[in-house]
């Protein structure tokens, strides 16, 4: 064996053990204390999670809709995919937090494989590597690995289809399937509407000016793209001229009874469209320089969405890439078009960090390559970069595993608020209110307590503001939501933020459940 031969196999056997110790230092993040922080349960994640419930067990969503391609939801809708991908999960564990987290605890720590492999293909496989760990260290990608928000699997959903895109110079056939993926984003999650055509109008550019691609082959592409991505299109059509809804057997393409979020939040559906564009984009600038939107379910200031101060490396490691495109010169316009896309999102819609979850891979990849650079100047720049960031996750690591960090999650997460409702149903056969301060929506937690037949909830609901955005509702059942709206009930049980007290004069057995607390009638 020649001394090439074995520099070779040495440092592809380097490259397996630094692989796995950067995928299992992923997988630890993801998974240390996955069954208790974030603690409690958002009404995001409740909802996708009964809605998945019912799909399994009656066919329908809470909503009695046939397996909707897109959830009616609060009303201004809601993807779908997440519930379904959460269906066997509950077949074979029931429902709980923890189950409902599963699918995108198992999303995160495939997407970082996936990392490794694009940025193989778009620099080389040392750059791959170390691309993997800023993403597995990245606060914004763990943050969005331990809660089940249903638009956050668009990181891994598009990642899949953007290597796709990359293997199609190799075989134009990738651009077929790279498409089918393409199209499911679009149920993924509503940004995906604008984000798409403006990111494959910048690719097919690349792609057709660089002979990987014909003519022919791009509208085969894009007609995979247009069958797969039809029901969707139509769900679109449908809620923007007010069309009925459509059944195919039973599927279901849904006209929601508000107006979408898709409308309410683009900017496209403004009348005072330019200034909202220049206010989004200001937000948008915003957002990546400060790297905190304010939600504790996103961000945990300081650490940001990669360590609080890195914007401006990601600028520099623009500038460098722009002047270093060959070789590879394809792949990396690919890179740009990826991110140019994204950001020209940030203009489209109010920015929050999981509205933008599309930026921050290509984006935090700008700031590995202007790290992985500077090796150029130094063979130890990329070493002492890496034990840097290390040093950084240990610290960002600690205080999202300590006390403050879960205190204030269980803000965001209502903690608390399960046990307590789950005591109140099972102390009293009678009325029983229920707080709607610094609560949204809390009618979801009750149908995923007591799993009412869709059936029966579409008869008893009452909605407070039906033509709202969120339809609020104050009135379900036994239940009624909002202090308001109790008035004095004598055999009332009541579940309320810790700071509320039921009125009248009668006593109470007290039990406090971290930001609740549960009021039973004395008998």
């Amino acid at each position: 064996m020649s001394l090439h031969s074995i520099q070779e196999c040495a440092f592809q056997h380097k490259t397996k053990l630094l692989f796995a110790a950067i995928l299992l230092l992923g997988i630890f993040a993801r998974t240390w204390e996955f069954r208790s922080l974030p603690p409690g349960l958002h009404h995001d994640e409740a909802s996708s999670g009964v809605d998945a419930y019912y799909l399994y067990y009656y066919g329908v969503d809470r909503q009695n809709v046939s397996y909707p391609i897109h959830f009616i939801a609060w009303g201004s809708g809601q993807n779908a995919p997440y519930a379904y991908l959460l269906i066997p999960f509950i077949a074979l564990f029931g429902l709980s937090p923890t189950v409902i987290r599963l699918p995108i605890l198992l999303s995160g720590i495939a997407t970082l494989p996936l990392i490794f492999w694009i940025f193989r293909r778009v620099v080389d496989e040392k750059f791959g590597l170390f691309a993997m760990l800023c993403i597995a260290i990245s606060p914004w990608h763990i943050l969005l690995s331990r809660w089940g928000l249903e638009s956050n699997l668009l990181p891994l959903f598009f990642s899949i289809g953007f290597l796709f895109l990359l293997k199609s110079k190799d075989d134009w056939r990738w651009f077929l399937v790279a498409n089918l993926v393409f199209a499911l984003c679009l149920y993924t999650y509503g940004t995906t509407y604008a984000f798409l055509p403006i990111f494959l109008l910048f690719a097919l550019i690349v792609l057709y000016r660089s002979h990987i691609l014909n003519i022919q082959q791009i509208a085969m592409g894009l007609t995979v793209l247009f069958i797969a991505g039809l029901p969707i299109i139509l769900f679109v059509a449908i809620n923007i001229f007010g069309f009925d809804s459509i059944h195919f057997g039973p599927v279901t393409i849904p006209h929601l009874p508000i107006l979408s979020r898709f409308q309410e939040e683009g900017v496209m559906f403004k009348s005072n469209s330019i200034s909202t564009f220049g206010w989004h984009s200001l937000g948008m600038l915003n957002l990546l320089m400060s790297q905190n939107d304010h939600r504790i379910r996103n961000v945990f200031p300081p650490y940001g969405y990669f360590y609080g101060y890195t914007f401006p490396l990601a600028i520099a490691g623009a500038i460098w890439l722009a002047r270093t495109l060959s070789p590879k010169r394809d792949e990396k316009l690919l890179w740009f078009s990826w991110l140019a896309a994204a950001a020209i999102l940030g203009t489209i819609e109010p920015v929050i960090v999981n509205r933008v979850n599309i930026i921050f891979i290509p984006l935090i990849g700008l700031i590995a390559y202007f790290i992985y650079r500077l090796e150029t100047y130094s063979r130890y720049a990329l070493p002492i970069a890496s034990i840097l960031l290390l040093v950084a996750f240990a610290f960002f690591t600690n205080s999202y595993h300590g006390e403050n960090y879960r205190i204030e999650a269980g803000k965001e997460f209502y903690s608390g608020f399960l046990p307590a409702l789950e005591l109140a149903q099972q102390e009293t056969d009678g009325p029983i209110c229920i707080t709607n301060y610094k609560t949204n929506m809390p009618y979801i937690f009750v149908l995923y307590t007591e799993k009412m037949p869709p059936a029966d909830f579409v008869q008893q609901v009452h909605y407070n503001h039906p033509d709202t955005q969120l339809r609020e509702i104050d009135r379900l059942g036994r239940y009624t939501f909002g202090l308001e709206n109790c008035g004095e009930n004598s055999n009332s049980a009541y579940v309320l933020f810790r700071t509320e007290k039921p009125e009248g004069s009668k006593s109470y057995r007290k039990v406090r459940f971290d930001y609740f607390t549960v009021y039973l009638p004395k008998n």
